[in-house]
């Protein structure tokens, strides 16, 4: 990644990350990755600070335009300090798994401070074994999954005793601060050259239109898309009513092997497997609540990636969504699975990732101003449901909220498929933490690495006060589909997903 001081202006899917934050729900990217032995937190910063000429997004600051007339752009922060990013924990000697993710959760309650560049990376020594932890948190506004594994990539190394890289040709020096004028020109200027490609791009379509014959079902499918999300699903309770900042996680180790020889049985892809565990044990979970189903699905909200090849190695968020729906009662696992790869093969086959892609760019004609004052009344009346909901839980529940239309969300992004160091230190295990919002109490993260499928699983207490339970029940799926598998069925080589145009990610 080719360092730059230039501004950049984010995207209108980059903006609504910023436009959508509430105090009780921030929109952060996180990871927590455990390494073996202990991480001299000098030696990091000193590891980080070698490297940081490779990142330039994370030294520059939001800067918002003049009137809101154009998205937020991103400028060189002239008071960066890696001091004021990276932070030391210790611990109490030989902490548990469960003394470490409570501390983890503390420092994930707080919002990004958005006067600094928005991510964060904080050091937990002190875990059994003289083991280190590291927490990385980033806002979504800057990256999605794929992006965020990139960054990741710029910082780590496949070999313990790797060298630092070249230094930079010169010191950095952040760009002079732009007047508030200056910002006003940029953001008249950007916003009218937006209108002139929109209006090229719209122009552009109706030119064109016999040209596509093929994708004539597209504004079928949209409008589909539309209306399934809009019909009534099931009432869990994780999202009888609107989150708090609290948050608790639990997480399972699932080796890509075991995932092989299920494909192998019983057909289906990576993603299918794993949405058979999270839906059926969804299932379960609300059979064991005696929650009335009424006959209405789950739907899980998958982050889809659409990259083009050019576009890999470049922050920014680059994701269209599926809305897979499952039978909210439980069910045989291998009937679950074979129901779920009807359903994920129904909705390849329709386009609707792509048709709800057109529906986000459809954003784009929405003028900033209005775009972002509709998402601040919206973020108000979250924050407002929020403390009444940390204040009184069960007059919260009571309370009419208007649900996001999904049960939960289940992203998944690949990782590297053999073991990291970060300054000479081995991530052992790593599991991501996906934010959580308006009434969207639970949701989950799948991250691929070292031959391991690892289920990192995020919910609000007062919603999902036993999310150690929802893993049992996730777990037991799992174990139910291997047991069906054959004998004969030999274990294959371990293989990490990969990331093609059709590859859920965050």
């Amino acid at each position: 990644m080719a360092p730059s001081k230039e501004s950049f202006r984010l995207s209108t899917q980059d903006a609504t990350f910023l436009y959508g934050e509430a105090a009780n729900g921030p929109l952060t990217m996180a990871m927590l990755g455990t390494f073996r032995s202990h991480i001299d937190f000098k030696a990091l910063f000193a590891h980080m600070e070698a490297r940081m000429h490779l990142l330039p997004r994370y030294r520059q600051r939001i800067v918002f335009a003049p009137f809101n007339l154009a998205h937020p752009s991103l400028e060189d922060d002239p008071s960066f300090d890696l001091a004021n990013h990276m932070f030391c924990h210790e611990l109490p000697r030989d902490s548990t798994e469960a003394a470490l993710m409570k501390a983890v959760m503390k420092v994930n309650e707080k919002p990004l401070d958005r006067n600094k560049p928005l991510w964060e990376l904080h050091l937990f020594n002190g875990l059994t074994g003289g083991h280190s932890a590291i927490f990385t948190r980033i806002h979504h506004c800057l990256a999605d999954g794929i992006s965020g594994m990139e960054l990741l990539a710029a910082t780590t190394s496949t070999r313990p005793d790797a060298p630092a890289p070249p230094p930079p040709d010169e010191p950095w020096k952040p760009a002079r601060n732009r007047s508030r004028a200056e910002l006003l020109g940029s953001a008249v200027s950007d916003f009218a050259r937006s209108q002139i490609e929109l209006a090229r791009r719209a122009a552009d379509t109706i030119a064109h239109l016999d040209e596509f014959d093929v994708n004539v079902s597209a504004p079928a499918a949209a409008v589909q898309t539309i209306r399934r999300i809009g019909q009534p699903i099931v009432a869990a309770p994780w999202n009888a009513a609107t989150v708090t900042a609290a948050r608790e996680v639990a997480w399972l180790r699932c080796p890509l092997g075991d995932v092989a020889r299920i494909r192998a049985a019983f057909g289906g892809t990576v993603n299918d497997v794993v949405l058979a565990m999270l839906s059926e044990g969804a299932a379960r979970y609300l059979e064991h609540h005696l929650v009335p189903t009424a006959g209405r699905p789950l739907r899980i909200g998958c982050p889809v990636n659409v990259r083009a090849k050019d576009e890999y190695g470049k922050l920014g968020n680059r994701v269209s969504m599926m809305f897979p729906e499952f039978d909210s009662r439980t069910m045989p696992a291998v009937t679950r699975l074979k129901a779920v790869i009807e359903e994920t093969s129904r909705i390849k086959a329709a386009g609707e990732a792509m048709a709800f892609e057109h529906l986000l760019a459809a954003l784009d004609y929405v003028p900033p101003a209005t775009l972002g004052l509709t998402s601040r009344l919206l973020t108000s009346a979250i924050e407002g449901a929020g403390r009444l909901a940390g204040a009184a839980p069960r007059l919260a529940r009571l309370a009419p909220m208007l649900g996001a239309g999904i049960s939960f969300v289940a992203t998944n992004v690949p990782g590297a498929k053999v073991p990291v160091y970060l300054a000479g230190h081995q991530m052992i295990d790593t599991v991501g933490i996906i934010p959580l919002t308006a009434t969207l109490g639970y949701g989950v993260a799948i991250l691929s690495y070292n031959s391991n499928l690892y289920i990192g699983l995020t919910a609000e207490p007062n919603l999902m006060p036993d999310v150690g339970f929802m893993k049992s029940r996730i777990k037991e799926v799992l174990r139910e589909l291997i047991a069906r598998v054959p004998k004969e069925i030999e274990p294959a080589a371990p293989r990490a997903p990969a990331a093609p145009a059709t590859q859920q990610v965050a």
